[in-house]
């Protein structure tokens, strides 16, 4: 499953995206700032992680125009104190989470916590998923499993996807 990670932090990039790739993620990093609409309309991510600090063009100038490009998909924006004014406007373009990035440039990142992020939008679109197939039916209830599972299994079909992984490490290691 594929993330693009927007920031243009060396250190704050170094940290993230071995991260994520050890989790399972497969992750798009644009190596300039005129990369970034380009690489999200080729690579089509699931999920956007979007540092606030990005600057020339902002992290708001960013988030909108990826949705004025026709992005439908998940962001979760990493932003200290120092940008809490612009989480509210953030959330006028289609923000799922907000992470609290480093204070300070060079301060660590709380890895977890972009992950748990990136989980939980992914969950959000699993459930409504789900949501739409119960609904196609009827409402007939007693499939909610089914439902629940062939909805993972939409979201999630990107040969990369973490859980894919994980079973396939778990298989051979036995």
């Amino acid at each position: 499953m594929k993330i693009l990670v927007i920031t243009f932090q060396e250190d704050f990039r170094a940290q993230l995206v071995p991260f994520l790739e050890k989790q399972g993620f497969e992750v798009c990093v644009p190596p300039h700032r005129g990369d970034v609409l380009p690489m999200a309309k080729d690579t089509q991510p699931l999920v956007v992680v979007l540092d606030m600090y990005v600057s020339s063009p902002n992290g708001i100038e960013v988030l909108q125009q990826l949705r004025t490009l026709g992005y439908k998909g998940q962001v979760v924006l990493l932003g200290g104190s120092s940008v809490s004014s612009l989480i509210s406007q953030a959330f006028r373009f289609g923000v799922d989470q907000v992470v609290g990035g480093p204070q300070r440039v060079g301060d660590p990142i709380n890895l977890g916590q972009v992950e748990s992020a990136i989980r939980a939008s992914l969950h959000s679109l699993i459930a409504t998923r789900a949501l739409e197939l119960y609904e196609s039916r009827g409402r007939i209830d007693g499939h909610d499993l089914d439902d629940w599972l062939k909805a993972e299994c939409e979201v999630l079909k990107s040969p990369t996807s973490p859980q894919k992984q994980n079973r396939s490490r778990h298989e051979s290691a036995s």
